[in-house]
């Protein structure tokens, strides 16, 4: 089994204080959307990924993934691996509910970051501070670290509003090579993201490959781009393979010095 952990580049996920990998192992092909992996297979990609550098899991409790990284979790030890969650709550009920769900579900004490999923527009954010309470609540008491959000393929004002947002920390956007899915024009979409790096939060980036429509040919080329993109920290890619991560760990390590 090749390892090269050495070589992923860590950053500094905005002013967060989480050093994380430039790549971000993204569960949601382990389950959700028809793969159905098992969480013994699903840990073993999610270890072979930290062995290779990837210490940055993101998952969320609509993936049906929790339990892929809770075995994978109790195999290498909790404080290796950076993870990140989501719920879909409104309230502060049901968002202090789904937050317990979701520790219970990983099998963990906290999270390092956990999303409001799927913020799509203003209107939304507002409906949704019932949530936003509840993880700040969760902060508090020490089960969330950072607060964060999810704005899908929205553009324009929320993505503002995202920037603008002192609660949330961390922003995990879709961004890709030609800006197809977006709710808005790509360079608009990419000065937005570059107005939340420099409001000193963490941008992730996501669906680089258009949830799989991009011919493998291209695949490369396009999972390039997203690392050249000086606007994000780190990259979330849906990986099902030993390869699949071998060829991202490359994509996303530093080319060797001389």
């Amino acid at each position: 089994m090749r390892n090269r952990g050495s070589d992923m580049e860590m950053v500094e996920l905005g002013k967060t204080g989480l050093m994380v990998s430039r790549l971000c192992f993204g569960t949601s092909h382990l389950d959700h959307i028809g793969q159905n992996f098992a969480p013994e297979r699903g840990a073993e990609l999610l270890v072979y990924a930290l062995e290779n550098g990837v210490n940055f899991w993101d998952t969320a409790q609509s993936y049906g993934s929790h339990a892929h990284v809770r075995l994978a979790l109790e195999r290498v030890g909790r404080e290796k691996v950076i993870v990140n969650t989501k719920i879909g709550s409104k309230t502060l009920e049901e968002g202090r509910a789904a937050i317990d769900k979701a520790l219970d579900e990983l099998g963990t004490d906290y999270v390092d970051s956990m999303m409001l999923h799927g913020v799509q527009s203003v209107e939304e954010f507002e409906k949704r501070r019932g949530c936003l309470e509840a993880l700040l609540e969760a902060k508090a008491a020490g089960k969330v670290r950072h607060v964060s959000a999810s704005t899908h393929r929205a553009s324009g004002a929320v993505m503002e509003a995202m920037a603008a947002a002192e609660d949330i920390e961390v922003v995990l956007s879709v961004l890709n090579k030609t800006g197809v899915g977006l709710e808005g024009d790509l360079e608009t979409h990419k000065r937005l993201l570059r107005a939340i790096h420099e409001a000193g939060k963490g941008v992730m980036i996501m669906k680089l490959m258009d949830e799989g429509k991009v011919p493998d040919e291209d695949a490369e080329e396009w999972i390039g781009w997203g690392f050249e993109f000086p606007h994000a920290h780190s990259v979330n890619l849906g990986l099902t393979s030993e390869e699949e991560i071998d060829t991202a760990v490359r994509l996303g390590s530093p080319l060797p010095v001389g």
